[in-house]
């Protein structure tokens, strides 16, 4: 008798959970098994019975987990995350779920102008000079990708004015580079380049600044600066027969050059 009474007792209780615990619950199951589509369609059960119950937010959690990582489906896991940037009682819940989302749109779906959007979100939730910094760096890359180097230069020069570590520093005056070969301001690349293998010389050997130097040197018609680097470089470059192919094809620009042979631009 008390074994019937048992039972009947766990029945009721169990019949009476919510139906969004349930729809968690069979959403783990499909997980446990793989069943990923599955699982996000339990999830997504959960959270439109009861948006803001801890059900729905634990079923947001899990389904931008298994979107994310598991199934790769980051649309979706977006969704999710943007659910907890809603609902969650936790700033620093609210704070991680936004930076997933800024970061899905810019590296993962390569949505840059959405990732603009996110990221100027992301600053109005931090008053750190590092995570602003981080941000906007983020910002200029977007806007260097869509070729509004304008707008990448003017997040920079905001950068610059923020206590920052040196990787985000050389992050910044590298992305700044860039920009100028971009625009063909090479006078200005050459200044930025020197200046980052005089400060930092192992990241710039890293990030092959020496060669991208040459190139601006090339294009700047200084000729005897891009050969002089390219020399110091066939040691270290592999393979070298890359950096012997520059120096001919420069040195068939310099006997091309209409005048005197060796003729060069200072």
């Amino acid at each position: 008798m008390f074994k019937f009474i048992l039972f009947v007792l766990i029945f009721v209780l169990t019949s009476c959970s919510p139906p969004e615990k349930k729809e968690f619950q069979r959403g783990e199951n499909k997980v446990s098994t793989s069943e990923f589509k599955e699982a996000i369609v339990h999830f997504d059960n959960s959270i439109k019975v009861a948006p803001e119950s801890s059900w729905a937010m634990k079923s947001a959690r899990e389904a931008a987990r298994v979107s994310h990582y598991l199934a790769k489906d980051f649309t979706t896991a977006i969704r999710f995350y943007r659910h907890m940037v809603l609902y969650s009682d936790s700033p620093e819940e609210r704070n991680k779920s936004q930076k997933e989302i800024a970061y899905l749109f810019f590296d993962s779906l390569q949505n840059y102008p959405q990732a603009i959007i996110e990221f100027y979100k992301l600053l109005q939730m931090s008053d750190k000079d590092f995570e602003i910094a981080t941000y906007k760096l983020a910002i200029a890359r977007a806007n260097y990708y869509l070729n509004q180097f304008n707008q990448a230069l003017s997040e920079i020069g905001e950068i610059v004015r923020l206590k920052i570590t040196d990787d985000v520093l050389f992050d910044t005056v590298l992305l700044q580079g860039n920009i100028f070969v971009a625009q063909k301001s090479f006078q200005k690349a050459i200044f930025i380049f020197n200046d980052l293998l005089k400060r930092f010389p192992e990241k710039s050997e890293k990030e092959n600044v020496p060669l991208t130097l040459t190139v601006c040197y090339e294009e700047n018609f200084q000729y005897k600066e891009a050969i002089k680097i390219l020399e110091a470089l066939k040691n270290k470059y592999s393979p070298p027969e890359y950096i012997e192919l520059r120096i001919k094809r420069i040195n068939e620009r310099i006997k091309n050059q209409p005048g005197a042979k060796g003729l060069h631009r200072k």
